[in-house]
C-alpha cells in the first residue's frame, strides 16, 4: 500500500522545506541549498540532515513557529506529528495489501505504508525477512517512513524467520499491530 498520489505529493511538499530549514539552521551541509529544486538527491547528504532533525525534534517546533504562518492547520498538525517518530532497527517481515509488516527489536509490530512506491516495489526480489534501520513517522492515519532506510545484508536463518512470523501472528491475533502513531 502507498499513500494516494495527492498525499504522496503533499508529504514531499511538507517534508523538503523542513529539511531545508534544518540544514540552514544547523549548517549540516553547505552543498545542499534547496532540496525541493535539486534534480538528484544524494541519500547520504539527506540522511545527515535527517539525523540532525531526529536528534533534536524541537527543530520541528521552531520551524512551525518561524515558517508555519502560511501553512494550513492540518499541514501544521502533520508536521508536528513527526515528533512522534519511531526509530531503530526493524525486521521487514512480510508485505500485505494494506502495508508492510515491520518488527522492532522490542517485538512491537508496525504496519507501514509506502509514500509513492510500496515497500515491495522498493525492495523487489529482496528475501524476507530483511533487517534494516529506519525511522517511521505518522502521516494522517497511517505510518510511513522518512524515506531514508538502511538495509543490512544479513542472512536470516529458518528458525529466526519462524520466530518473526510468530511475533507477527501473535500481534495480529491479539490486535496489537500498530497502524498509526
Amino acid at each position: 500500500m502507498t499513500l494516494s498520489e495527492k498525499d504522496g505529493k503533499l508529504f514531499y511538499e511538507l517534508w523538503f522545506p523542513l529539511f531545508d530549514y534544518v540544514n540552514e539552521k544547523c549548517k549540516v551541509n553547505k552543498r545542499v541549498k534547496n532540496i525541493t529544486n535539486i534534480k538528484s538527491l544524494n541519500p547520504k547528504e539527506i540522511k545527515e540532515i535527517a539525523n540532525v532533525l531526529w536528534e533534536n525534534v524541537t527543530l520541528i517546533d521552531r520551524y512551525l513557529e518561524e515558517r508555519g504562518e502560511n501553512l494550513a492547520e492540518e499541514h501544521k498538525a502533520i508536521i508536528a506529528g513527526w515528533k512522534r517518530r519511531v526509530q531503530g532497527n526493524f525486521i521487514m517481515e512480510r508485505h500485505l495489501k494494506k502495508g508492510t509488516i515491520f518488527i522492532s527489536e522490542d517485538e512491537k509490530v508496525y504496519q507501514v505504508s509506502g509514500t509513492i512506491s510500496s515497500w515491495e516495489e522498493m525492495f523487489f526480489g529482496a528475501p524476507l525477512p530483511l533487517f534494516m534501520k529506519a525511522t517511521f513517522i505518522p502521516f494522517r492515519d497511517v505510518i510511513i517512513s522518512d524515506g531514508l532506510v538502511i538495509p543490512y545484508n544479513i542472512a536470516i536463518g529458518t528458525n529466526m524467520k519462524k520466530q518473526f512470523q510468530n511475533v507477527y501472528m501473535n500481534a495480529k491475533k491479539n490486535g496489537v499491530v500498530i497502524r498509526s502513531l
